[in-house]
């Protein structure tokens, strides 16, 4: 359901490569910036990006964001504008370049050119009739000359000359050295634009280093040409680096009227070619809203694409889904310490889904008996067991209470669902909560009709195929179940350092990887190790705790019932 209190007003959000600023309600928050929105996975982080400001501010009507690569890929503007719809649960929300939003708080909405510099470096001009003009912009690999990633760049690179004997000595060796350690690790630190700005600042401020000053003074020089390039008109000068007294010498520049925060409230008319607006009831269902039912930008033609070219897109995409779990590392270890807690009081852990992730909780679940030699997680899936292997239509969409019809007080229901809406799931975590057993949602969209005590938001955005959840968010899904129920049994004591020394030894892999695990955790041979195995009936834990304690299997049976199963405490009595 949409929040309806303090709702009104516009947020204004200035999102680039290292800072996502944000205005609303009177206030104003800083958070990290994202990579661009041309980039792979640039639609995804520019969104949890805004969000994070967001949250800081409180609900809006109506946002407005300025983002870096937004002129480049258009599609992808668009893409963002509808997540945001949905995750921030607004009326309207407009898109533009973050270069247009300064653009028009610099110029008080006025035709002109406004130099951004930056992380990057872009001159855009827009004429009383619309048109805009861009010059450089291309990105810290191919141009942006004269920012901070290209003056940091260039300090490092003077740095490491100095350093070989390859160029003078300069005093940026020194300060780089103090900053970020010997340049023998450099390489492995400086991978994307943020990480070269940072140095920035000392390069800048070495105004008695002659190779410094170099580097200030070729930057003037680009920024100049790229003003020129730009074209014709009153000029402003904004950005991280805008207020530099040694950047805007030579330059004939205007005090900016205001910051791109402030131009999200100034776009006019000959801003309006260059935004997209969107607003709610332009979808034509609720469904439609969604990050996963989108369609990912640039990918028109995927039909007709080299099957090579594909499958390393689905690669990629599969790939950004870890990025996307790292993010919720603390929401998972909070459920995973509640669902321990449970189960240490005697409860169990039960998956709920349909579909993709109804299969997912069903194999995580059916693995844990084996791996773990437990009985204590158990998955359910709308449709029952033929839905495995065969769609049931229509089950995802009713809750059936005869699934869960020995769900007790004691229990941890886990809920999965892409949408954060299927009404199956949604109804097992209604159903367990009324219960009194503790509920856990794992959904791949923001603002979820999933209600539950702790949440797990994985957030993956468009598929490479609109709608398939069985492939990014499939796969994140799989990799937070894998955690929670894995550091779930870790505490349970399932394990002993990163052996799995409850595993059931039911076939000839099993007890070799049985065998193993004795003798390389009680340090004997191959022949002990498989005698003490057989001694203790084919129970790893056993064998191990009568090899290290040297007692025979039915004292380390005993020592291992004392101390609960686990082995370590088995050890210390």
């Amino acid at each position: 359901m949409r929040q309806q209190a303090n709702r009104a007003g516009t947020l204004a959000v200035d999102l680039g490569k290292t800072s996502c600023r944000a205005a609303a309600h009177g206030r104003r928050a800083v958070g990290p910036g994202a990579p661009g929105l041309a980039v792979p996975g640039g639609v995804l982080a520019a969104e949890s990006a805004v969000r994070t400001v967001a949250r800081e501010l409180g609900p809006v009507d109506e946002v407005v964001v300025g983002a870096a690569g937004a002129l480049a890929a258009p599609d992808a503007a668009r893409a963002l504008g509808i997540s945001l719809l949905s995750s921030l649960q607004a009326t309207r929300v407009t898109v533009t370049s973050d270069a247009v939003l300064a653009h028009a708080g610099a110029l008080k909405g006025q035709p002109g050119v406004v130099l951004v510099v930056g992380t990057g470096v872009v001159a855009l001009a827009i004429r009383a009739d619309g048109t805009l003009r861009t010059a450089d912009g291309w990105g810290p690999w191919l141009g942006d000359e004269g920012g901070g990633a290209w003056i940091g760049g260039a300090g490092l690179r003077a740095a490491l000359r100095a350093s070989d004997g390859r160029g003078p000595a300069t005093t940026l060796l020194d300060a780089a050295r103090a900053r970020f350690g010997e340049p023998q690790s450099w390489p492995a630190q400086f991978t994307d634009a943020a990480a070269l700005a940072a140095f920035a600042p000392d390069v800048l401020a070495a105004t008695y280093d002659a190779t410094a000053r170099a580097i200030v003074s070729a930057a003037v020089e680009a920024l100049a040409a790229a003003v020129r390039g730009a074209g014709a008109g009153p000029v402003a000068m904004v950005g991280g680096l805008g207020e530099v007294a040694a950047l805007r010498a030579g330059l004939d520049v205007l005090p900016a009227a205001g910051d791109a925060l402030d131009g999200a409230l100034l776009l006019g008319k000959i801003h309006e070619p260059h935004v997209i607006r969107l607003q709610v009831g332009a979808a034509r269902h609720a469904l439609d809203s969604l990050s996963t039912e989108a369609a990912r930008p640039g990918l028109h033609d995927l039909d007709i694409r080299p099957i090579g070219e594909v499958v390393a897109l689905l690669i990629r995409a599969e790939g950004d889904a870890h990025a996307v779990v790292e993010a919720a590392v603390p929401q998972i270890a909070a459920a995973a310490e509640a669902i321990t807690a449970r189960l240490k009081g005697g409860g169990r852990l039960i998956y709920a889904g349909s579909g993709t992730p109804g299969r997912l909780g069903v194999l995580d679940a059916a693995e844990c008996g084996p791996t773990f030699g437990t009985d204590l997680v158990r998955g359910v899936i709308a449709g029952g067991p033929t839905a495995l292997t065969h769609p049931i239509e229509g089950a995802e969409d009713a809750f059936n209470p005869t699934d869960f019809a020995d769900l007790a007080a004691a229990d941890a229901l886990v809920g999965i669902t892409a949408s954060g809406r299927t009404p199956y799931v949604l109804g097992a975590l209604d159903y367990a909560r009324s219960l009194g057993a503790l509920t856990v949602a794992v959904v791949n969209n923001p603002g979820s009709e999933a209600s539950a005590e702790l949440m797990i938001e994985v957030l993956t955005g468009a598929e490479v195929l609109a709608g398939s959840t069985r492939l990014t968010a499939g796969t994140a899904q799989k990799v937070v179940l894998n955690a929670l129920s894995t550091s779930v049994m870790i505490a349970l004591g399932k394990t002993y350092g990163p052996r799995m020394v409850d595993v059931r030894v039911t076939n000839e892999k099993l007890r070799r990887r049985a065998v193993r695990m004795i003798r390389d955790a009680a340090e004997v041979d191959e022949d002990v190790a498989a005698a003490a195995l057989d001694a203790a009936g084919g129970h790893v834990k056993t064998a191990i705790v009568a090899l290290l304690a040297r007692v025979d299997v039915t004292e380390a049976a005993t020592r291992l019932n004392r101390a609960g199963g686990r082995l370590r405490d088995a050890l210390r009595n």
